[in-house]
């Protein structure tokens, strides 16, 4: 998953399909379900405390959620490395559990906020804008968190570090 684009790849890592953002929810849904070979378990009431989420699509209890922010669009999350035999991987080739930590450091301060001053936190791994659709002015595209120590913990896209704290 880049910050604008979900792909498919051979265990070889030869493209085999992808669906940009832009398409829309519906079409990241098919995308989704064809690549993971199974239907998601779908809610279609509010979700989160901030109010804006309206449905959310999961595959395996939360390996992969698919929230639907009104009238932004949809943001894509993974929480686990894999599901369903499918490796689940940012387009900076790291998943959930792998250490980030060089990644984080190595990126410009705007694309870094270290919430602790302890050397986590989420970035921007794949910078798509310099602001959200939905006006905040912090730079927008895919974005992972960390724990202390670099460990990923989940893998967010297309958002801005909003995702991880509504």
């Amino acid at each position: 998953m880049s910050g604008s684009q979900l792909m498919s790849e051979t265990a070889t890592e030869q493209p085999l399909s992808s669906v940009d953002f832009a398409e829309g929810t519906d079409a990241a849904v098919v995308f989704l379900t064809d690549a993971l070979a199974t239907s998601p378990g779908q809610s279609t009431s509010e979700i989160e405390a901030c109010g804006d989420v309206t449905a959310r699509y999961f595959w395996g209890d939360n390996a992969l959620v698919l929230d639907v922010w009104e009238p932004a669009g949809f943001v894509v999350t993974f929480n686990e490395p894999s599901f369903n035999g499918v490796a689940l991987e940012s387009s900076g080739n790291f998943a959930v559990g792998d250490n980030a930590q060089a990644f984080f450091d190595a990126l410009p301060p705007e694309q870094a906020f270290d919430e602790y001053n302890d050397g986590s936190g989420p970035f921007v791994y794949d910078k798509v804008a310099d602001a959200s659709p939905w006006g905040e002015s912090n730079v927008y595209g895919g974005v992972a968190r960390l724990v202390t120590g670099g460990e990923v913990v989940s893998i967010v896209a297309p958002d801005t570090t909003r995702a991880f704290y509504c």
